[in-house]
């Protein structure tokens, strides 16, 4: 029997009274939604259709999520919530601590106990960040794990707990996991019947007469034929594979599974996508985004500096979401085994694995499995031994090809035994997604550059290089420029050596001086160079792991030179650029 309507407004009243705190909740929670429902009534799509997944657009990534304030404003929540906590300790212990100390009178105490607190300390706020960043999700893990192999930015033990980050990501069900596959095999199989019927001579009109038949036919016929597809379905993974593939790693944006094809009985990696992936990911850029353009605002405003926030990490979202797409992974994977296998320094060092592209889809990757360890967790030999083919494979990439992986953290960069001989130590290169192009002019002032910051060419640096990079607009002054920067650029690179705790200490002293040159003048960063910087950045660290006295800046120059007299062989007797007689000798070497 239903209450009668003054008994249901008592009985309300009465719990706004008793609860007055989950009444305020409850309608704030009624009234968000109707916001969100209301807003998004302008742009109802999904959102596999309402952004492209072939490339990055950033306007309509933009639109959807402009009509969705409510998720945007939960996520920007989320995220503060999740790291604010992490800033507060992180404040409290380096910043707020070391200014009352000599105001409270608290002294240092044992040097010893001083040492075993600072490393408590560390790791403590360590597994936070490494906890804060795993719940936020595959972005924030990405992040964390770009900061997990620089040992000249953060302290062994900080480093030590994100590096877990890159192995122990929590894996989603395998059940899902194996629903994803099963729909995209499916996929997969009706493209290459569709290719073959074309290659066959049908065209698209008897396909369409062939399903107008359809209803002509017996139910009985078509249930039957309903009952194949759906056995067929259910079997595709036992067609495709000998047996169901089994899990193997768990990584930001999905997970490994290792399987043998039917077909060729070979073993392959089969990386399956996190479902819901799309949807996290392009809020977070969305964020970010947002980020850069309010950064670029608010310093037009307070300097002098070009903006290139926004468009620098434009740059870099669009990177991470052509991530999203394994077909475009697939593409990058082979163009760069072709390619690389044409070079001379890379033929025989360096393997990448085939892509089998029959079943490859948006996102589901099968690739040849490839055995061996990551690159860090080599001997120390063995990383002195390789990183420089390492540094080859990637100047080769930024300098000769026009494409580059930006992406070489240590599950990507793997040591296996080459094909020709079964012994020999070669490099594996895993993970195309996150691939950036450089043009040919850029690649042309990036070899110039890379060399006259070697030999302590800075005139030519500063007021050529800086310029044609565009970190500079072409008609700058940098006559009161070129002293300063000269400093910064000698002390903070190349005066600093290999010695990770020198370069922090003399990055740091510099910081002040630096930041004051990007306050004063006209400077921009250019937005590929967020993904250069990042992927020689992250090689570097992985070489610093295992070599303490590996120094990026020279480890690149044989290389770089020999790349430049193949560049500007012709140019090299003209007064405009000349290269000194030495180090055309080591570029011959």
């Amino acid at each position: 029997m239903t209450a009668p309507p003054s008994l249901r407004a008592a009985t309300a009243k009465s719990f706004l009274r008793r609860r007055p705190a989950s009444s305020v909740l409850a309608a704030a929670a009624g009234a968000a939604v109707l916001i969100e429902r209301t807003a998004s009534l302008r742009d109802a799509r999904p959102l596999e259709e309402a952004v492209p997944s072939d490339r990055f657009d950033p306007r309509a990534v933009s639109e959807y999520w402009s009509n969705r304030p409510v998720s945007v404003a939960c996520r920007l929540g989320t995220v503060v919530c999740g790291l604010g906590p992490v800033a507060g300790d992180y404040l409290a212990a380096y910043q707020i601590r070391p200014r009352l100390a000599p105001l409270l009178g608290w002294s240092g105490g044992d040097g010893n106990k001083d040492e075993d607190e600072e490393l408590r300390r560390q790791t403590a706020l360590a597994r936070k960040l490494r906890s804060a960043l795993t719940n936020l999700g595959p972005t924030f893990v990405k992040v964390g794990q770009q900061i997990s192999i620089r040992p000249d930015v953060v302290p062994p033990a900080v480093l030590h707990e994100l590096q877990r980050l890159c192995d122990a990501v929590p894996p989603f069900d395998d059940k899902i996991a194996m629903g994803v596959l099963r729909e995209e095999l499916e996929r997969a199989a009706s493209k290459e019947r569709k290719r073959r019927r074309r290659e066959d001579g049908h065209d698209e009109n008897e396909e369409l007469a062939i399903k107008g038949d359809i209803n002509d036919r017996p139910n009985d016929n078509l249930e039957e034929e309903q009952q194949e597809d759906a056995s067929n379905s259910n079997n595709i993974l036992l067609e495709v594979f000998e047996s169901t593939p089994r899990l193997v790693a768990s990584a930001s944006l999905g997970q490994v599974y290792r399987a043998r094809l039917r077909s060729t009985d070979q073993d392959v990696a089969v990386k399956v996508q996190r479902p819901d992936i799309l949807e996290t990911v392009s809020l977070d850029l969305f964020l970010l985004l947002s980020y850069g353009r309010l950064v670029d605002k608010v310093c037009s405003v307070l300097t002098n500096q070009v903006p290139y926030h926004e468009s620098f990490l434009t740059d870099f979202a669009a990177g991470a979401y052509m991530e999203l797409n394994y077909e475009n992974e697939g593409s990058n994977q082979e163009y760069f085994r072709s390619e690389l296998r044409k070079r001379k320094g890379t033929k025989d060092r360096v393997v990448v694995p085939r892509v089998h592209g029959e079943y490859t889809t948006r996102r589901v990757l099968v690739s040849e499995w490839i055995d061996g360890t990551p690159l860090a967790r080599s001997s120390p030999e063995q990383i002195r031994r390789l990183i420089p083919v390492g540094v080859e494979l990637f100047l080769t990439q930024l300098l000769d090809i026009g494409r580059f992986h930006a992406d070489p953290h240590p599950g990507n960069l793997y040591v296996t035994k080459s094909k020709e001989d079964g012994t020999t130590p070669v490099l594996c290169l895993l993970d195309f997604g996150l691939v950036a192009k450089v043009s040919q002019d850029e690649r042309e002032s990036m070899t110039r550059a890379i060399v006259n910051l070697l030999r302590g060419d800075y005139d030519a640096l500063i007021s050529t290089d800086a310029k044609s990079l565009g970190f500079l607009p072409p008609d700058a002054d940098v006559t009161d420029l070129r002293p300063v920067l000269e400093t910064i650029l000698r002390r903070g690179l190349l005066e600093s050596g290999s010695d990770m705790n020198d370069r922090r200490r003399n990055l740091m002293a510099i910081s002040d001086e630096l930041n004051e040159v990007f306050f004063r003048y006209p400077f921009s960063v250019p937005p590929f160079f967020a993904l250069v910087t990042r992927g020689l950045g992250l090689l570097e660290g992985i070489a610093l792991a295992g070599d303490p006295d590996f120094d990026i800046f020279r480890a690149s120059y044989p290389y770089a030179t020999r790349r430049a007299v193949e560049a500007f062989g012709s140019m090299a007797g003209s007064d405009a650029w000349r290269l000194p007689r030495w180090v055309c000798n080591v570029a011959g070497r």
